[in-house]
């Protein structure tokens, strides 16, 4: 069976919607309280602003805002992976794994039409 490429534009359309609304959902409060002395803060601060970033970036012809903020994503995915690490897999490790996964895609191909 051949792969549906037909729907990547789709697929990447919904990642970025999805990570829109997860980082609404997950860092929104905290962004909210202004606390600039949190590295929380800083670190929701700047998922937000890459997240709104690679979301713009699909609407560009050239992909360099697309790489760049999914490469921030990409590194911020992982601090968060490595903070929230445990011995036990947990939902909240799940989700910035799958965050990493999906920048990591939206990283190597960019705005491909």
């Amino acid at each position: 069976m051949k792969p549906a490429k037909g729907l990547f534009q789709f697929a990447a359309w919904l990642i970025r919607i999805t990570m829109m609304v997860f980082a609404y959902t997950v860092f929104f409060e905290t962004v909210k309280t202004f606390d600039f002395s949190a590295l929380e803060f800083y670190i929701a601060a700047a998922f937000s602003l890459f997240t709104v970033l690679l979301f713009v970036g699909g609407f560009l012809a050239k992909p360099a805002m697309t790489v760049l903020s999914a490469f921030f994503l990409f590194g911020l995915s992982v601090y968060q992976l490595v903070v929230l690490f445990t011995q036990e897999p947990n939902l909240p490790m799940l989700v910035f794994l799958m965050s990493m996964s999906m920048m990591l895609m939206m990283f190597s191909v960019g705005n491909k039409k």
